[in-house]
């Protein structure tokens, strides 16, 4: 069943969306007239203790982040058995809205939304927390004011801590971002979220997805095409992405900030290909013509010579005929 229409102070207005375990709802606080985002747990999961505790864990790990590039858990409750937590309303949705394939984002706001989603998830880093699951869905965006937009990282209902991500068995994720090491259960950390990180900014990049298929089909991964073979990038880029998408978490950055640096210098660097070289002017020769007269072309000059070599063989011969006839005056 649904949340009540009211929760205290707060009423409900709409629902935002519905995924696996739970259902996010959109609230509004009518003594301090602002907007809350209400994430309540599926009735039909409530009653398993596993996942209430995943469910409450989320809210505890978003409260102790207490980061601006971090969804805020402002309180938590139980309504009919079915516990909730009051949170940051993100009111320009998630990147995924603003994403569509084969059009490209421009670079500088690629690079900016990176930079806000490094921030937010080297503070789960920090608490020992791995996303597991980094993907546009999951990357919100609010009004910030002057300042334009701010992302948020959401949704930690698949994080576990490192601690004991070695043992985790459980495949969660989504192929198209997920690192490879998670599809084969081995265990993860932090790479995992650079792997997804750089595949997302690949996507905004691009225009395409670093990777289709299924999660079996990243135990065979390879790389994905070169970035600047499929939009107007620098070729640095290149480097920084693949080296990020990598298979291998040991090739990989060793944080999500080596991956923001890295893509900061690739697209401040500018194409690095040399250009085509431009043909340079025909050296001038003696017969220039003076500047601001146009030289002919061929066939007129060809034209004008045969003219004048004709014009002077009439010349030569009626000299030729004047001065025949003055002789045979003479003679006479």
């Amino acid at each position: 069943m649904p949340l009540p229409e009211r929760l205290g102070r707060l009423r409900r207005v709409d629902r935002l969306g519905v995924g696996g375990f739970s259902t996010v709802w959109l609230y509004h606080d009518g003594e301090l007239d602002s907007d809350v985002a209400v994430k309540a747990l599926a009735e039909n999961w409530a009653q398993r203790l596993d996942v209430r505790e995943r469910f409450l864990e989320e809210a505890r790990i978003l409260r102790r982040a207490d980061s601006d590039h971090v969804v805020r858990v402002h309180d938590i409750g139980e309504a009919d058995g079915t516990p909730y937590f009051v949170m940051t309303y993100a009111d320009l949705g998630s990147l995924a809205t603003q994403l569509e394939p084969g059009r490209p984002l421009p670079p500088g706001r690629v690079l900016d939304l990176v930079a806000q989603a490094a921030d937010g998830l080297g503070v789960l880093h920090d608490l020992g927390v791995v996303h597991r699951d980094v993907k546009p869905q999951n990357l919100l965006l609010r009004t910030a004011g002057s300042a334009g937009e701010r992302l948020l990282v959401a949704d930690l209902g698949v994080a576990k801590a490192m601690l004991h991500a070695s043992g985790l068995t459980q495949v969660v994720g989504t192929p198209a971002y997920m690192a490879p090491e998670q599809a084969l259960g081995t265990g993860v950390d932090r790479r995992a979220d650079v792997h997804a990180l750089a595949a997302v900014a690949y996507q905004m990049l691009t225009g395409e997805l670093a990777r289709t298929g299924s999660v079996s089909a990243l135990a065979s991964a390879g790389l994905p095409a070169a970035p600047s073979t499929l939009a107007d990038l620098p070729p640095a880029v290149d480097d920084v992405l693949l080296s990020a998408l990598d298979p291998d978490p040991d090739h990989r950055p060793d944080d999500v900030a080596g991956l923001v640096s890295g893509l900061r210098d690739a697209l401040e660097a500018g194409p690095t290909a040399p250009l085509p070289a431009r043909r340079s002017p025909a050296p001038a020769s003696a017969s220039a013509h003076p500047a601001g007269r146009p030289a002919r072309s061929p066939v007129v000059t060809g034209l004008v010579t045969g003219l004048a070599t004709g014009l002077l063989a009439v010349l030569v011969l009626v000299v030729a005929f004047a001065a025949a006839y003055a002789g045979v005056r003479l003679l006479t």
